[in-house]
C-alpha cells in the first residue's frame, strides 16, 4: 500500500475512553472509540503510562517500543497508530485486538489439566513465527537492517482475536537499531520462564532467543503444562539454564513424531543447533499442518477464544469502569487529539480511517512470506 498523503489524513477529532482492559504496576490498557469529524468511530486501545511512574528509564522503553511500533506493519504485529506526551503522560493509540492473550486460554486449559488442540497449537505458532519471521528481517527505507530481536516473546505477548487472529505485540524490551537508548549490558529483561539459556550464560543473544520462546510456548500448549517453572525465580533460572527439555511424546502421546522433531530443534541449548530464522520455522510447521489438519486455521482460534471468553464471563463479573481514572484519561486524550501536527517519536501523521486497512507502507521492508 503506497504512502497515504499527509493532506488526506485526518486525526481523531477526540477519544472516548470505554473501559480498562488490563492494568500493570507501570502502565494500563484501555479500549477506547477514536471519533472523526464525520462521526465515523473506531475501537483501538490506548496504552498509558501510570502518572506516578517516573522511571525514566521504563519511559524512555516506552518511546522505543511506540517508534518502532510505527515503523512494523504486518499482519500478526499488533500495529502502533500513534504516540504522544501529554502532560508528561505518555499515551500510546493502538491496534485493538478484542479477545485475550495466549496466556490467559493456557493458564485456564492447565488449571483444567487440558491441552490445546494440536492443529489449533501450530497454527498459533505458525502466525507467530511469521511475525517474527518479518521482524528479524526487516530493514528501513534505505535498506539498513533494523536489527530487532524482541526479547519478551510469551503467552503474555500474544494476542487472540475473537476473529482468530493471531498478534505479537510489546516490543518495550526488544532491541533495535532505531531505539534510542542502549540496554544496559546487565539488563536481563523478559520473562524468565521464556528466556533462553544464552541469556542466563550472558552470552552475546541474537534473533534465535525469540526462537527458543517460541518452543516454549508450543511445548506448553501441547503439553498443558509449564515447561520451565520452578519454586521461585532462582530455580526458574537454573531450569532453564540446564535446559533439559521433558520428551513431548512422553508427557502428551498424541503429538505426531514431525511436531516432536520441530520441537527438539527449538528447545536446544546451542543456538547454531536450532532453526536458523523465523522463515525455516514457518516452512518447518507448514509441512507439519498440511500432514495433520491443512484447513486449521482463523476458525480454530475464533471458537477456541470464544469458549474461553464465554467461561471468562461465567465465573468473573464484569470490571466497574473506574470513573475517576476514566475522566483524567478522558482529559488527557482530548488533549492528545488537539495536537495535530506529528507526533512524540517521529512517525506518520495520526491515524485515519483507512489506517485500519491491513498494509505494508514504504519505511519498513519485510522479506516477503507467501501470504503477505
Amino acid at each position: 500500500m503506497a504512502r497515504i498523503s499527509s493532506q488526506l489524513r485526518r486525526a481523531p477529532t477526540r477519544y472516548r475512553p470505554i473501559s480498562r482492559i488490563a492494568v500493570g504496576g507501570m502502565a494500563e490498557v484501555w479500549r477506547a472509540d477514536a471519533i472523526f469529524e464525520d462521526g465515523t468511530s473506531h475501537q483501538v486501545a490506548i496504552k498509558r503510562v501510570l502518572p506516578q511512574i517516573g522511571d525514566d528509564l521504563f519511559r524512555a522503553m516506552f518511546e522505543d517500543e511506540a517508534r518502532l511500533g510505527m515503523l512494523l506493519r504486518h499482519r500478526n504485529i499488533v500495529r502502533v497508530y500513534d504516540a504522544r506526551n501529554v502532560g508528561n503522560t505518555y499515551i500510546m493509540v493502538m491496534e485493538l485486538v478484542d479477545g485475550d492473550s495466549l496466556k490467559g486460554l493456557v493458564e485456564r486449559a492447565h488449571k483444567r489439566n487440558a491441552r490445546f488442540p494440536i492443529p489449533a497449537a501450530l497454527h498459533i505458532t505458525r502466525e507467530l513465527a511469521k511475525a517474527l519471521a518479518y521482524v528479524h528481517t526487516a530493514v528501513d527505507k534505505e535498506g539498513n537492517h533494523l536489527g530487532i530481536i524482541h526479547r519478551d516473546v510469551s503467552p503474555h505477548n500474544i494476542l487472540l482475536g475473537r476473529n482468530g487472529e493471531v498478534k505479537l505485540t510489546d516490543f518495550g524490551l526488544a532491541d533495535a537499531e532505531v531505539h534510542a537508548h542502549q540496554r544496559d549490558e546487565n539488563q536481563v529483561g523478559g520473562k524468565i520462564g521464556y528466556l533462553a539459556p544464552e541469556v542466563i550464560r550472558r552470552s552475546e543473544p541474537d534473533h534465535r532467543i525469540d526462537l527458543f520462546a517460541v518452543g516454549i510456548v508450543l511445548w506448553e500448549m501441547l503439553a498443558g503444562r509449564r515447561l520451565f517453572r520452578g519454586k521461585d525465580d532462582a530455580e526458574t533460572v537454573r531450569l532453564v539454564a540446564r535446559c533439559v527439555v521433558p520428551e513431548i511424546r512422553k508427557v502428551n502421546p498424541n503429538v505426531p513424531r514431525g511436531v516432536a522433531a520441530v520441537l527438539d530443534k527449538l528447545l536446544v541449548p546451542f543456538p547454531d543447533s536450532r532453526f536458523g530464522s523465523g522463515h525455516a520455522l514457518v516452512d518447518a510447521l507448514d509441512e507439519q499442518i498440511e500432514a495433520i489438519d491443512r484447513e486449521v486455521g482463523a476458525r480454530d482460534v475464533s471458537l477456541l477464544v470464544g469458549l474461553h471468553l464465554a467461561q471468562v464471563r461465567k465465573e468473573k463479573p464484569a470490571e466497574e469502569r473506574p470513573f475517576a481514572v476514566a475522566e483524567l484519561l478522558a482529559q488527557e486524550l482530548a488533549a492528545f487529539a488537539d495536537q495535530a501536527q506529528g507526533d512524540l517519536f517521529g512517525g506518520d501523521a495520526p491515524l485515519d480511517p483507512s489506517d485500519f486497512d491491513f498494509g505494508i507502507r514504504s519505511g519498513v521492508r519485510p522479506r516477503p512470506t507467501e501470504d503477505d
